[in-house]
C-alpha cells in the first residue's frame, strides 16, 4: 500500500476518479503541469469562496485551507461564524451531472431542515448548505465543525495539530493497527449512526471510509452525508462496487474495508481481503469471524446493518453518549417534502444498482441472481432483536 496514494488522480465528465495518465511525458515534466493546474484551480476555488463571502454577511473567511481530502475538485477553507463567534469548516465543491436533485431555493431549504433533523451523537453534524452560481457553474457550500483529526489520521498516527495537512502526503507511509477495544468502540459507534440513518429513510451511505469518520474526544462521527444525496463519486468506489450482487449493500462492504484498515493499518485495494492480508489481522479472530460474514457469507445471504450490530464483537459496548442525549434526538421530524426528497435519491439510486450489477454480471457471465425480497422477514425479525439490545444496552 505504500506508495498507492502518491498516484495522482483527476476527475472525469462523469465524476468518476482516474489515474493521471503520463503518456509521453517525464514524471518530473508532468509533475510541474500537475502543480501550475493545481496553483490556478486553489486560486479559482479562493475567488469563488470570497465571491461567495462577500454576500453571506455570516460568515468571514479566514485563510483557504490545504487538501485535505482526495476529492481533487474539493477546497476548504477556515471561517468564521461571526454570529457565534465561532471557527468553521466551510467546503466548496463543483456539483456534477450525476447530481439527482434540483438547484433551486427549495431543495436548498430542505437539505437545510434534513441535516438539522439528523442530530445524534454519532454523526458529524452540517451547520448550513447553500448553492452558488459562478460563471455557468454551480457549486454546493457546506459549513461544519472545525473537528481536528478524522479516523485515518488516527490509524496513520497524525498529530492533531496536523489534521490540515496536504492529504497525499500524510497516508503515504502504512498505518498502524488499533486497539482491539478501538476498533470494538468505534465501530459500534458508526454501526449506530448507520442504523440511524437508516430508520430515517436516508439513502444508503455511498461514502463510508476512514476519512469519513471524524474523531471528537474519542468518539466517532461520521460526517459526508451529503455524497450520497448529490451523486457524488468516492476514491474507493471502483473497489467497494467491483463484486457487488443484489445481496449486497455498498455501505456494509464500506464498512469491512473500513474495519480492516483499523485492524491492519492500510487499505484493501481488492473487494475482499486475501488470505495474506488476513494473516496481517490474525491476532483478532472475532473481527476475522465478523470479515467473512460481510465478504463471505453475504455472498449467498442478504447482510444488514442490524445483524452486524448484534454480532458478537460489538455487544456489550458502552455507549454513554447516548445514553446523555435528548430523546428527540433519536425522534427527529422529518417534513413531507424531505421525506420525498430521500425518496427521490433513494428510487434514482436502486435503479443505478440494478444497472451496475447487472453489466458486472453480464462482463463475468454469470446469470445468478438473489432476490432481496427473500430476506425481508429476517431483516424484520433482526430489527426487533435490535431494539430489544438496545434498550437494554442503554
Amino acid at each position: 500500500m505504500e506508495g498507492l496514494n502518491e498516484i495522482l488522480y483527476i476527475l472525469n465528465r462523469n465524476g468518476r476518479y482516474t489515474a493521471l495518465n503520463h503518456g509521453s511525458k517525464s514524471v518530473s515534466e508532468d509533475g510541474g503541469e500537475y502543480m501550475e493546474m493545481e496553483k490556478k484551480s486553489r486560486d479559482r476555488a479562493l475567488s469563488i469562496c470570497r465571491d461567495y463571502i462577500d454576500k453571506t454577511p455570516r460568515f468571514a473567511l479566514i485563510k483557504q485551507l490545504n487538501n485535505i481530502g482526495s476529492r481533487v475538485d474539493k477546497y476548504w477553507f477556515m471561517v468564521r461564524d461571526t454570529s457565534l463567534k465561532t471557527d468553521r469548516l466551510l467546503t466548496l465543491v463543483p456539483l456534477n451531472r450525476n447530481c439527482p436533485l434540483s438547484v433551486c431555493p427549495s431543495t436548498k431549504d430542505i437539505l437545510n431542515n434534513l441535516f438539522l433533523a439528523l442530530q445524534h451523537p454519532y454523526i458529524c453534524p452540517v451547520f448550513h448548505v447553500d448553492f452558488l452560481e459562478y460563471e455557468d457553474q454551480t457549486y454546493i457550500v457546506l459549513v461544519q465543525p472545525i473537528n481536528q483529526g478524522s479516523l485515518k489520521d488516527l490509524i496513520y498516527g497524525i498529530e492533531r495539530n496536523c489534521w490540515d495537512e496536504e492529504w497525499i502526503h500524510k497516508y503515504a507511509a502504512r498505518g498502524k493497527r488499533l486497539t482491539l477495544p478501538q476498533v470494538q468502540r468505534m465501530g459500534r459507534q458508526i454501526l449506530e449512526a448507520l442504523m440511524f440513518l437508516k430508520e430515517r429513510g436516508f439513502p444508503t451511505v455511498t461514502h463510508l471510509h476512514s476519512g469519513n469518520v471524524v474523531i471528537q474526544n474519542g468518539v466517532a462521527r461520521l460526517a459526508g452525508l451529503e455524497n450520497s444525496l448529490l451523486g457524488f463519486t468516492s476514491r474507493i468506489h471502483p473497489v467497494v462496487t467491483s463484486r457487488l450482487t443484489h445481496s449486497t449493500s455498498i455501505d456494509i462492504i464500506c464498512f469491512g474495508h473500513m474495519l480492516f484498515e483499523m485492524c491492519a493499518g492500510y487499505e484493501l485495494c481488492t473487494f475482499r481481503p486475501s488470505a495474506v492480508q488476513l494473516s496481517d489481522i490474525e491476532m483478532h479472530p472475532q473481527v476475522l469471524r465478523f470479515l467473512e460474514l460481510i465478504f463471505t457469507e453475504s455472498e449467498h445471504h442478504f447482510t444488514s446493518i442490524e445483524e452486524l450490530l448484534i454480532h458478537d464483537l460489538f455487544r456489550n459496548i458502552d455507549l454513554r453518549e447516548m445514553r446523555c442525549s435528548a430523546v428527540t434526538v433519536f425522534r427527529p421530524t422529518l417534513t413531507p417534502s424531505i421525506m420525498s426528497l430521500l425518496d427521490d435519491i433513494k428510487r434514482q439510486d436502486a435503479g443505478k444498482k440494478i444497472m451496475n450489477i447487472d453489466n458486472e454480471n453480464a462482463e463475468r457471465n454469470t446469470t445468478e441472481q438473489i432476490s432481496l425480497n427473500s430476506f425481508e422477514y429476517d431483516d424484520s425479525l433482526l430489527t426487533q432483536i435490535y431494539n430489544e439490545l438496545s434498550r437494554t444496552a442503554l
